[in-house]
């Protein structure tokens, strides 16, 4: 079932990037400057409260920032690898992942979706307390200058490790940045 889920997402994303029209033109310049390829970096605070069972250990809440630096490959698409810290209700964790986002056709507000996913490391026992994480979200960017825009999103953080599985509803604010030039 996840199998064919992930499929047809996948197809229905290309199918969409294929169907843009090439040759749209932007109503002010920091919008054109958003359109364009290249280096990314993206800034933000999360947060999140534990759903169901949160007796356990990390499963009450988190709260952390984290920095993306990646590629922005066309007008919609972006992938890139993160760390940062999230502090939960037991200790600290610092996630490395990856993280993919895809913007829809839009002008000054610009609705998205993006997958982070990756490991949540504990450095005081990297062996047994070492969490797998994976952070589909969806949320809104603000194309606030021609290289800077303001990002809000929320989506289900689910961890998995230590025989136990953590889920949460997240919250992420940040900033995103463009290079000044298109590599």
């Amino acid at each position: 079932m996840k199998t064919k889920l992930i499929l047809f997402l996948l197809l229905v994303s290309v199918t969409a990037t294929q169907a843009q029209s090439v040759r749209r033109i932007a109503k002010t310049p920091r919008v054109t400057y958003d359109w364009q390829p290249g280096y990314v970096n993206i800034i933000e605070l999360a947060g999140g409260s534990g759903l169901s069972a949160t007796v356990f250990p990390y499963s009450k809440y988190y709260f952390g920032i984290t920095t993306v630096n990646g590629y922005q490959f066309t007008r919609n698409m972006k992938a890139g690898i993160g760390v940062g810290i999230h502090l939960h209700n037991e200790a600290s964790l610092f996630p490395a992942f990856i993280d993919a986002r895809y913007s829809f056709d839009a002008q000054n507000w610009v609705p998205f979706v993006a997958a982070a996913g990756g490991l949540a490391l504990n450095f005081k026992d990297l062996e047994s307390r070492t969490w797998m994480f994976l952070n589909p979200s969806v949320g809104i960017r603000y194309v606030a200058a021609k290289r800077t825009a303001v990002t809000f999103s929320a989506g289900l953080m689910s961890m998995t490790g230590e025989g136990t599985r953590h889920s949460f509803v997240s919250f992420k604010a940040g900033m995103e940045f463009k290079s000044r030039r298109s590599y």
